[in-house]
């Protein structure tokens, strides 16, 4: 963590020049609060680490606890419980608040309906609100704002026109293992989470806790294996010198509040729906439309028989492809455009000059740096990115709203040693029993069972 991101209050003399500069985002913007109310945060140690930093500056810090996957990582310091119905959330919210004094709530994410009532309460009362997010710009960074994330940014309703030009950020700092540590931590927040329903018999995660949701989460790393393989020509051809003409299409989690909330569909399924219809009728006849699943919904979800039944009604059969997990950005370097409802996968496209609709109700779709036509006009003419406007708006974004940092993988903040020294002889039982787990957890999805796939994930398994 950069030193202006933990270190104590800044008492050095303000420099006119840089004051005119916006605020450079850092955990620095939380400590400047005395008495701070912590939500629900990313799974894993965060908050609590977040907590002693700000305890070190002297700020009084309270944590609200929802479940037993709360529990496991903050198990220390001002802590309450809410056990309760959360339609007495916004009434318990507003006692604590007022007893304790609060001049500030953190969160991760605003989705949530506990957040999104905290957010409202905060604003009556005029208290300040900050959303962490996973980072806008990936990897390396996670996301900090005042007031709201994602379609809620403040970035939102701000004109191209009224963002400053500002210098190149400094080469960030990377991460390794995030995504491995990042499952570790969720699969002990989730059997916290199952461990404790009894204390919390009222509470409702965004993905319920029980014996289903971890199957799907293991049949998610077999499937991935499995995808690997069975895609491998897919691969080849949309990653080939001479790849056909393809529009991408970024899907998003199933249950994504971005989704339901930010966008005119309900379901993933009727967004697959409305863009193959309009693809069918107005793209050029010798372009392709590649569908992407989102990695962490692997598990959860497919959407091949949609797809299909959908390619095949509006006429479209053999011009429609659906791929699971080729690299992201070698996709975005062939293709011709990107269709997205509000992923941040958008600016990812916009970074490899790809030019970008969005459909939903999202931060950076503005004049000049997203299409702003209709869809069906999207294909014909996506038009090209303007690298200056993006290079503008992607500097300002990184001053304004972005760490570089990890929720889980970094060690000036979140050190946490690794166990080193398991042989191989005791790791090939555990690899057999992992590798038979995550077939027999595949069996009940309905999907055709590939045998030669099978093997071929088995082997890799036990040998890699």
């Amino acid at each position: 963590m950069p030193a202006s991101a933990v270190g104590g209050r800044d008492t050095k003399p303000v420099d006119m020049a840089s004051s005119r500069l916006p605020d450079q985002a850092s955990l620095d913007q939380i400590g400047r609060h005395d008495r701070i109310l912590l939500l629900q945060g990313p799974n894993g140690p965060f908050f609590f680490r977040l907590a002693s930093l700000l305890l070190a500056k002297g700020c009084r810090v309270t944590k609200v606890n929802f479940n037993g996957g709360d529990d496991v990582f903050y198990r220390s310091g001002d802590i309450i419980r809410f056990t309760q119905p959360m339609v007495l959330w916004e009434s318990f919210l507003r006692n604590l608040l007022a007893g304790r004094c609060i001049d500030a709530i953190v969160v991760f994410g605003t989705s949530r309906r506990h957040h999104r009532i905290a957010v409202r309460v905060a604003e009556s009362l005029g208290i300040a609100f900050w959303a962490f997010e996973e980072g806008y710009v990936r990897p390396d960074y996670i996301t900090l704002e005042r007031g709201g994330v994602n379609a809620d940014s403040p970035l939102g309703p701000l004109a191209m026109e009224g963002i400053p030009k500002l210098g190149n950020p400094a080469k960030p700092r990377k991460f390794q293992h995030s995504f491995r540590k990042m499952a570790a931590y969720s699969f002990w927040y989730f059997a916290g989470g199952m461990g404790g329903v009894r204390r919390y018999p009222h509470y409702r995660h965004h993905k319920p806790f029980g014996v289903h949701e971890v199957g799907q989460w293991v049949r998610a790393a077999y499937r991935k294996q499995v995808y690997r393989w069975q895609e491998r020509e897919l691969r080849e051809r949309l990653l080939a010198s001479d790849h056909p003409h393809f529009f991408l299409v970024a899907l998003q989690v199933y249950n994504d509040s971005q989704i339901r909330v930010h966008s005119p569909w309900r379901r993933i399924e009727d967004f697959i729906e409305w863009t193959i219809h309009s693809f069918a009728e107005h793209a050029p006849a010798e372009s392709v439309l590649v569908f992407k699943h989102h990695p962490m919904d692997r598990g959860h979800t497919d959407y091949a028989a949609t797809i299909e039944a959908c390619a095949t009604r509006f006429g479209a059969s053999g011009r429609i492809v659906y791929i699971h997990d080729a690299h992201l950005p070698s996709l975005l370097h062939r293709c011709m455009g990107l269709v997205t409802v509000n992923s941040t996968t958008g600016l990812q496209a916009l970074f490899h000059r790809v030019p970008v609709i969005a459909l939903g109700r999202c931060f950076y779709a503005k004049p000049g740096l997203t299409y702003q036509g209709s869809l069906d006009a999207f294909w014909n003419d996506p038009g090209a990115v303007n690298m200056k406007t993006y290079v503008r708006f992607r500097n300002y974004l990184v001053r304004v709203s972005q760490i570089n940092s990890s929720f889980y993988a970094d060690d000036m903040l979140l050190a946490m040693p690794e166990r080193r020294g398991w042989n191989w002889h005791r790791r090939m039982p555990a690899r057999l029993l992992c590798a038979f787990g995550l077939l027999a957890a595949d069996t009940y999805s309905g999907r055709p069972w590939d045998i030669v796939a099978t093997v071929n994930v088995l082997a890799a398994m036990l040998v890699g």
